[in-house]
């Protein structure tokens, strides 16, 4: 607990960040796959492998662009800096553990983004959604664009954010968990690279018998073309949420994702 405190008193956040509680939720995302890097790591390892695989596949690779870049514990960073000429990791909060292991990295550059595009409309300091990657689409360098684990996590704090402001919530447009998850494939189908996409899509609670309590979309009704490779992410295992629940998230790859 004193070091998640520590950390977000050290953590540089825009105040959206903060407001949305996204550098809340890094924190704990970061504690978290600390205390369960064990469970994590079959995904994480997966996950590595295949941004590797998808890297080395391509005829040129210039730029490479990590949107939900997160700790970076499930990108093979080492791999794209060897790879390519630059890369740019993607988040609303970069937090300083990344920050530190980067500093002798000079093809890195971190930028903060707003990824579901909503926020500063949500809390009416704009008009309408704004482009979240307008610059790096018309960037003609970007060879590789990979949304790492990201998809999932645009909806829940606009979610948690309406049920908290129902009376802001009544004059916004309806579903917009959903829009937020269907904006960001929209965003990615218009990059000329190729795009590489990996996502939780489905969450199931059981118990220590193999019962399963619930079962969540993650995609709020969004549908997906048909993935490349699934597999299951412990995302709390026993005792992590709930002594006698765990909670496990079904992960899809899309090594060539287009938007059907």
């Amino acid at each position: 607990m004193l070091a998640e405190l520590a950390l977000r008193a050290l953590t540089p956040a825009a105040p959206l960040a903060r407001r949305f509680g996204l550098l809340r939720q890094s924190v704990g995302l970061w504690s978290r796959g600390r205390r369960q890097r064990k469970a994590w790591e079959p995904h994480r390892a997966r996950c590595r492998a295949i941004i590797a695989e998808v890297a080395a596949s391509l005829p040129r690779r210039r730029k490479v662009v990590v949107l939900g870049s997160g700790p970076a514990r499930d990108i093979p960073l080492g791999m794209l800096c060897t790879s390519f000429d630059e890369v740019v990791l993607v988040d609303i909060v970069h937090l300083p553990l990344l920050r530190l292991r980067l500093w002798r990295q000079p093809k890195v550059s971190l930028l903060s983004r707003d990824l579901t595009g909503a926020m500063a409309w949500l809390a009416a300091e704009a008009e309408g959604r704004q482009d979240p990657l307008a610059d790096l689409v018309a960037d003609d360098r970007v060879d590789l664009i990979i949304s790492a684990n990201l998809l999932s996590q645009l909806a829940w704090p606009v979610a948690d954010w309406l049920e908290d402001n129902p009376a802001r919530a009544a004059t916004l447009p309806a579903n917009l968990p959903a829009r937020c998850i269907a904006w960001h494939l929209d965003d990615l189908a218009r990059f000329k690279g190729h795009v590489c996409l990996i996502s939780d899509v489905e969450m199931v609670e059981r118990d220590r018998g193999g019962a399963i309590h619930d079962r969540l979309d993650l995609m709020y009704g969004v549908g997906l073309p048909k993935e490349d490779e699934s597999w299951l992410w412990p995302v709390a295992p026993f005792g992590e949420a709930e002594r006698d629940r765990e909670y496990v998230h079904k992960v899809c790859v899309w090594q060539r994702f287009e938007r059907g």
